[in-house]
């Protein structure tokens, strides 16, 4: 790493207030039947997943990005399936690298991934030096963060820690959850305002997980029917380079 890390920070009020919010929320959805069933394994869930990660490696592709010499930054990582992931497409294990606000999940996905350096940390505090990463990814973490000051801060991070060249990588909701008081969606229009003057492609993808539930033990071809329709698209898949 040779000097990657920065050391660690003490949060203020903001952000511990924040973390303990986060800890609620995520210990609500970890004994909620509801979320439970459908963040399992399922139809649903291989066909969003599977769709998700084809147009990302498009992308990126297109982008003409050496992913073997490539150095990631997943933000609010979980339980690291998505990091694992960019090992698929030819990331080398020692240059993935996952942050997540919550000891517990981060303890829990070393277990499943060891060989991705999992950090506990606050994504609007990186303890990272400027001009460290390729890219930086986020999926439906930035929905998680209600507060405009807090996505503003992060926004500055993944400024800071991005290389020239480098990316932002981020899928995330462009509807309200009419379930989910939690989440509040990221509008196109908010990552083009953060990343004023960085070139941006932008691509709706996924349809309404509640329709792509309801259809996809039955016919996946329903789901792909589903997504060919833009106003029923429930994500945003933004790639966003560094100048």
């Amino acid at each position: 790493m040779n000097g990657a890390k920065l050391p660690p920070r003490r949060p203020d009020g903001s952000e511990r207030a924040e973390r303990e919010r986060m800890s609620r929320v995520y210990g609500e959805y970890a004994s909620d039947p509801h979320y439970q069933k459908i963040w399992s394994t399922n139809p649903a869930q291989s066909f969003m997943i599977s769709r998700k990660w084809g147009v990302i490696a498009g992308l990126l592709k297109s982008a003409a990005i050496d992913l073997s010499r490539a150095r990631i930054l997943d933000l609010g990582a979980g339980g690291g399936g998505d990091c694992a992931r960019f090992g698929d497409l030819g990331v080398q294990g020692d240059h993935l690298f996952a942050l997540d606000l919550l000891e517990e999940r981060a303890r829990r996905a070393r277990q499943d991934h060891s060989w991705i350096r999992f950090l506990v940390g606050d994504a609007t505090r990186l303890p990272f030096r400027d001009s460290w990463f390729d890219i930086v990814y986020q999926s439906t973490m930035l929905s998680s963060v209600l507060e405009a000051e807090h996505r503003a801060r992060i926004f500055a991070e993944v400024r800071r820690v991005l290389v020239a060249g480098g990316v932002f990588l981020s899928y995330d909701t462009r509807y309200p959850s009419p379930r989910n008081r939690n989440t509040r969606p990221l509008r196109a229009r908010e990552l083009v305002q953060a990343f004023r003057g960085w070139p941006t492609t932008l691509r709706s993808l996924t349809p309404l997980p509640q329709l792509v539930r309801l259809v996809a033990p039955f016919s996946l071809a329903a789901c792909r029917a589903l997504e060919a329709l833009p106003p029923l698209r429930s994500h945003t898949l933004a790639l966003i380079r560094k100048p």
